[in-house]
C-alpha cells in the first residue's frame, strides 16, 4: 500500500515539474541575449551552469542505457531521460551564444527540475503515466530547434563597410580583399589610408584587426599599426574601438 501511494504521489508530481521546466525555458529564452557580439563568460554561475549541462549530457545517457538493460518496460524514465538530454543540449547552445546573465539562473532551474524528474522516474518500480514525460520531450525538442535556429551570435561581424563616430566626428571605410583589405580613416580634416588585416591567432573572445598605416600621416596617436576590436553593440549595429574613438557600423 505504501509503495502504491508513493507511486501515485510521484505521478501527480510529474505535471508540476513539467510546469517548472516550461517556466524556466520561458525565463531562459526571454532573458538570454543572443544578439551580443562578444558573449561574456565571467561569473561562477556560468561555470556552474556549463558544468551542470555537461554532467547531464554525460550521466543521462548512461541512465538510459542502464535502464534499457534493467527494465525495458519503464518507458516513462526513457522519455524523461531523453527530454533531459535534449534540454541540456539546447541550453548549452544558448550558453555559447548568450554568455553570462540572469538567464543562467532560469537555465539552472530548468535543468535541475528535469534531472530530478529523470531520477525519480528511473527509481520508480512501477509504470508511471507517460504523458507528462512525452510532453517534456516534445518541449525539449522545440527548445533545441529554437536555440539552434535563433539569431546566430558570436564575436564575428562583417567588417567591410562604413563605420562612423557620433556626430560624424570620424569615419572608417573598409573594403575587403581576401583576409583583409584597404581602409580610409577620417578624423576631422585628417585622412589616413592603408591596409587592414585580421589578428591571427585570436588571443581573446573579441575579434581583433590591425590597421597598417601607409605613409607618415596619422589621424590617431598610435604606431604605424593600430589595434581595432569590437567593444559592444549588437549584430545590427556593432561598435569597434580605436584609440580615443568609438565607431558604429552603418
Amino acid at each position: 500500500m505504501g509503495e502504491e501511494t508513493r507511486e501515485r504521489r510521484l505521478a501527480v508530481v510529474l505535471w508540476p515539474v513539467l510546469a517548472v521546466e516550461v517556466a524556466g525555458l520561458v525565463g531562459t529564452f526571454t532573458l538570454a541575449d543572443t544578439t551580443v557580439l562578444v558573449p561574456e563568460y565571467d561569473g561562477i554561475l556560468v561555470r556552474e551552469c556549463a558544468a551542470l549541462l555537461v554532467l547531464a549530457l554525460a550521466v543521462l545517457t548512461i541512465v538510459v542505457a542502464v535502464l534499457a538493460l534493467r527494465d525495458g518496460r519503464n518507458t516513462t524514465a526513457v522519455w524523461r531521460a531523453a527530454a533531459s538530454w535534449i534540454l541540456a543540449l539546447a541550453l548549452l547552445v544558448i550558453l555559447l551564444r548568450a554568455g553570462t546573465g540572469l538567464w543562467v539562473v532560469w537555465c539552472a532551474v530548468t535543468m535541475a527540475a528535469s534531472c530530478v524528474a529523470t531520477v525519480l522516474c528511473t527509481d520508480s518500480a512501477t509504470e508511471l503515466p507517460v504523458r507528462p514525460s512525452r510532453a517534456a520531450a516534445v518541449i525539449a525538442v522545440v527548445a533545441l530547434v529554437a536555440a539552434v535556429s535563433g539569431s546566430c551570435s558570436g564575436p564575428y561581424t562583417d567588417y567591410p563597410g562604413v563605420w562612423t563616430a557620433p556626430k560624424s566626428a570620424a569615419s572608417l571605410t573598409l573594403t575587403e580583399t581576401g583576409q583583409g583589405g584597404r581602409y580610409t580613416l577620417r578624423v576631422g580634416t585628417c585622412t589616413e589610408q592603408g591596409r587592414w588585416v585580421f589578428d591571427y591567432p585570436q588571443m581573446s573572445t573579441s575579434v581583433q584587426m590591425w590597421l597598417h598605416r601607409e605613409g607618415t600621416l596619422s589621424c590617431v596617436p598610435t604606431a604605424p599599426e593600430t589595434w581595432v576590436r569590437i567593444v559592444g553593440g549588437n549584430r545590427a549595429a556593432p561598435v569597434i574601438a580605436l584609440p580615443g574613438l568609438l565607431l558604429t557600423k552603418q
